[in-house]
């Protein structure tokens, strides 16, 4: 059995995942302010420079906001977020994803599959398309769901980017941690096997110029993902 390493949270990280909660659970509403680093330091039994490090990370990932003379601002995530409050939000979930947020990804997932595989197919050399093959073969070789999971997200944003379109392939890169989340979910309910195989019908596809085969294919594994025999609700 091949273990997987065990990562422990840093102080940073922790205070940073705290005031994501609070303002996600609507705790810290938009336009409240937050206390002095100061008073937060001492409150959390952390250093200033944790909590100066964290607030810069929480105003760049669009949670906060520093007005000068002014202080510290919870910022209104919805209206404001960028992509990286989004990929801050995904990574923040992880495996505690609720039923409807599983659906809405892989709603998603099939509208921007589709999308990758029609700029791929038209555009992509032949050069191209083999180096997306020497991705599959690399998820081939991975024996556990971390590594299927990490080798399969290659695959997928390799293929976005042989397509040609560098907005499409950002996008494929915000949703790393929920995909992430759902492939190795998957991986441990039906196996890495099976991820590989539904993985290599789809570079077949791409490989054969099929872009109707593909958008089949694609189409009827979403729905298996979402109502069918590979679900991975939580239920």
């Amino acid at each position: 059995m091949k273990l997987e390493r065990i990562e422990v949270p840093t102080h940073k990280e922790l205070f940073i995942r705290k005031m994501q909660d609070m303002i996600l659970a609507g705790e810290l509403e938009p336009g409240s302010r937050i206390p002095p680093e100061r008073e937060l330091a001492e409150g959390m039994g952390v250093s200033r420079t944790v909590i100066n490090s964290g607030i810069a990370t929480l105003v760049d990932q669009g949670f906060l906001k520093v007005q000068p003379r002014q202080g510290t601002f919870v910022a209104d995530y919805k209206k404001e977020g960028t992509l990286k409050t989004l990929r801050a939000i995904l990574e923040l979930k992880g495996d505690i994803l609720t039923d409807a947020e599983i659906r809405s990804i892989l709603e998603i997932r099939w509208a921007l599959g589709q999308l990758t595989l029609r700029h791929a197919i038209e555009n992509a050399s032949d050069e191209q398309v083999a180096e997306l093959g020497k991705c599959l073969e690399k998820l081939k070789k991975t024996k556990t769901p971390i590594e299927a999971s990490e080798a399969c997200f290659e695959f997928q944003w390799t293929l976005s980017a042989i397509g040609g379109s560098d907005m499409l392939t950002t996008l494929i890169s915000s949703y790393k941690p929920a995909v992430i989340t759902l492939w190795q979910r998957f991986c441990r309910r039906y196996g890495v096997d099976v991820l590989s195989a539904h993985t290599e019908i789809t570079y077949q596809y791409v490989q054969k110029r099929d872009l109707e085969g593909a958008l089949q294919w694609l189409t009827e594994f979403i729905k298996d993902a979402m109502d069918g025999d590979y679900t991975v609700y939580n239920s």
